[in-house]
Parts: C-alpha cells; structure tokens; sequence
C-alpha cells in the first residue's frame, strides 16, 4: 500500500513539474489596438528563434497572413526569458470589456482559444481555427481609454501598468459616397450619435443632396466609441443612437440598435450595458472596428450613407486599397497617409505635435504587483519594450509625443 501511494504521489509530482513548465499568459481588451499588440507578441517571440521553429501560432481569421485582425488568437513556443513552454492567448472584445475583465472578471467570463491540436496542429502559422473555452484569469488587458473613463462599477481594485502607447483614430465613410464630402466636424458628430443620423447636405454643403448619413458605431465596452464620445464633448457615459447594418455586396437601409442582442440578424454587435442598467434603443453597436471596416468598403443600395470612428488600422482596412471607404478630414485636418492606405511619418508628426487630435493613450493594465523575475513580468516588459517598433498604422511612440493630455478627450499641451 506504501509503495502504491509513493507511486501516486510521484506521478502526482511529475504531473505538477510538466504543468508548472508551461506558462498561460490570457490578454484581452482594445479591439483598435490588436493589430499592434499581435505584431508586438509576434516579435518577442521572434527573439527567440523563427516561426515554425520555436514557435507557432494559430488564430481565428479565415484567412491566412490575417492573423493581426483576428479577434482571437494564441501564441505557443519558446518566449525570451522564460523557462519552458509559453502560451500568449488573446481576445479582444474591446476596452471597458477588458477593464471589466480584470476588476470584476467572473462577471462575464471571456473566451479564448484553446491550447490544443485542433488549434496549433501544423508549424507556423493555423488560421481560421475555432476551437475555445472560456476563462476568468487574465493577466493583461489593453485599453484605449483611462481606468477612470470606465463605468464606476469597475473603478476597483485600482489597476496598474499605464501607456504604452498612443493610439490614433479617424472619421470614415463607406465606399461611393459623394466626393465632396471631404470633412466632419465635433458639432456635426456630436449632432450625429445624439440623433444618429444628419442630412447629408450638412456635410456635403449642397442644398440639394437629400439623403441621410447614418451613425455606425462600436457598443459601450469599447475604447474607441469612450475615446470618440470624449473627444466630440457628447460624454462617454451618455446613450447614443447607432444603427446596424445588412447586405451583402451593398448596404441595405440600417436599422436601429435594438434593445435586445441579436448576433443572429447583426453579427458581431452587443447591446449595450456597461454605463447603464437596461438597454436603450440604438444604444448598442458593433463588437469590433474590423466589423466596421468591412461595412465601410460596401456601397449603400440607396440614397444615404453611413459614417464611423474607428483606429487607424480599422480606416486602413476600410480603405481596402482604394476599392472601399473614405477616411474623411477631422475638424478640417486629415490623416493623409492613413486616407491613402497606412499611417505616415507625416501623419504621426500631426499627432505628436498636436495638430490632430484624434488620438488617446493605449494602456496595458494588470492587476496588482508583478513579482521580479516571473513569466508575468518578463512577458509585460518585453511587450513594453518592442510596442514602439510594431504600432505601424496603429499610432504614435510616447518617446515621440511632444504633446499630452490628463483626460481622454481633454485639452491637448505641450509636454
């Protein structure tokens, strides 16, 4: 009997030691961001030895080379720093979500990829994988906005971490609109989410264009609609009124958000309830500023067009090369290069210096201490360390900001 439980016990003890060789690191948070964040994951692994190699990963895009867009993906091998296996999983459901998830995160439990072959079963690169499973720990959380900017109830435990980044955004409208309309205002916006549509002569200036522009826009746990509602003056905490979206090679009249989720009839959308405690009609949105960039690359089937802020990778997206949508000037200043497919040196000149102001800090938030010498702690400094490379069109180095802000939305000053 003696020997049979020593054996049980060292098998109990080997299982514990492979276990322990493997680290889990879930990220969630900021859909605007996840294209710099996966290039940012995707280079640290690359300190340690080549894709396919060391490495692999899997994501849940249906296309391949497509995995900086997905909303889900994982990341397994060998990490700089770190003994053993190292498994990065990341899903981005937006960030007041991800700021939920770290302050209250059995409220609604947040869903990755899992780590199995149905996922990474060849080397390199697995994309359009599906497989999941939910979880409530997560070690980091991206977010476009200041713990402050989320809804009360997640105000604690306070977070720490800060930016590490700045993230920009853009106006956009979808593909065939009228050419005049070049510019948008914070007037004309704010006008816009409050009613959630304005003729479309207010923003083509000709008396007889009498169509309608239509509010398109995220639900309330996203950064990118706090940041927008921020920066317009209409308060990040106010409802607004938002329309969804069908069709299929055109765009179909849109519909308002309804009070109930219906990811059925309007994939990818949630109501929305962080900032208040019933639903509102058109309060709701989209999940994901990807989403919107797909819509934003159709033509509308009818006299009317539909309007949306969203990051700069997501106006990027929306362009589609020139065959989509328009980025449109904000207060009479444009993101040129953004407008014509990627972000400039020119364009990160205008936010560094202040000249645009679409733009907010990118946090990267825990909760509590990382103790030195961790999995945690070298996976958030490496991170740390290699984001500035890997923002492309996504935003601005902090080294390189000249301008600073203490609230989103707020004033804009010099450093």
């Amino acid at each position: 009997m003696k020997l049979k439980t020593l054996l049980i016990g060292a098998s109990a003890f080997g299982f514990a030691a492979a276990a322990q060789a493997q680290t889990v690191i879930n990220i969630t948070g900021a859909t605007a961001f996840r294209s710099a964040a996966h290039a940012a994951i995707m280079a640290a692994f690359n300190e340690s030895g080549a894709l396919g190699t060391t490495w692999n990963y899997a994501h849940n895009n249906a296309t391949a080379g497509k995995g900086g867009s997905a909303g889900r993906a994982i990341y397994k091998g060998t990490f700089p720093g770190i003994t053993g296996t190292t498994v990065i999983r990341t899903s981005w459901t937006g960030s007041v979500e991800g700021v939920r998830a770290l302050t209250k995160p059995t409220l609604v439990p947040e869903t990755y990829l899992t780590d199995s072959s149905a996922n990474i079963a060849a080397a390199g690169e697995n994309f359009s994988k599906s497989a999941t499973e939910t979880s409530t720990v997560h070690a980091f959380a991206f977010a476009d906005m200041a713990q402050a900017a989320a809804p009360a109830a997640y105000a604690l435990p306070k977070l720490s971490g800060g930016p590490v980044g700045v993230i920009a955004f853009a106006p956009v409208i979808n593909k065939d609109a009228d050419a005049s309309i070049t510019n948008i205002t914070i007037n004309q916006f704010r006008r816009l989410v409050s009613s959630g549509t304005i003729p479309l002569s207010m923003l083509t200036g000709n008396a007889s264009s009498n169509g309608t522009v239509y509010n398109v826009s995220r639900n309330d746990g996203s950064g990118t609609r706090v940041i927008h509602l921020a920066e317009i003056g209409h308060g990040q905490a106010n409802p607004v009124k938002g329309y969804l979206l069908t069709g299929s090679a055109s765009l179909n009249t849109p519909v308002l958000c309804p009070t109930t989720a219906d990811t059925v009839t309007y994939p990818n959308t949630a109501v929305s309830n962080d900032f208040s405690t019933v639903s509102i009609l058109g309060n709701g949105g989209y999940t994901s500023g990807g989403t919107i960039a797909g819509w934003m690359k159709l033509a509308s089937s009818g006299n009317f067009n539909i309007v949306s802020w969203v990051g700069t990778s997501d106006a990027v997206t929306a362009y589609n090369s020139g065959s989509g949508g328009r980025v449109l000037a904000y207060n009479g200043e444009k993101l040129d290069g953004v407008a014509a497919g990627g972000m400039t040196s020119a364009d990160k000149a205008k936010i560094a210096l202040g000249k645009y102001s679409g733009w907010s800090f990118e946090n990267l938030f825990y909760v509590g201490t990382l103790a030195t010498g961790s999995a945690k702690k070298t996976v958030y400094n490496k991170l740390v360390s290699v984001i500035p490379a890997n923002l492309s069109s996504a935003g601005v180095a902090l080294t390189d900001m000249t301008v600073t802000r203490t609230t989103d939305g707020g004033m804009i000053a010099p450093k």
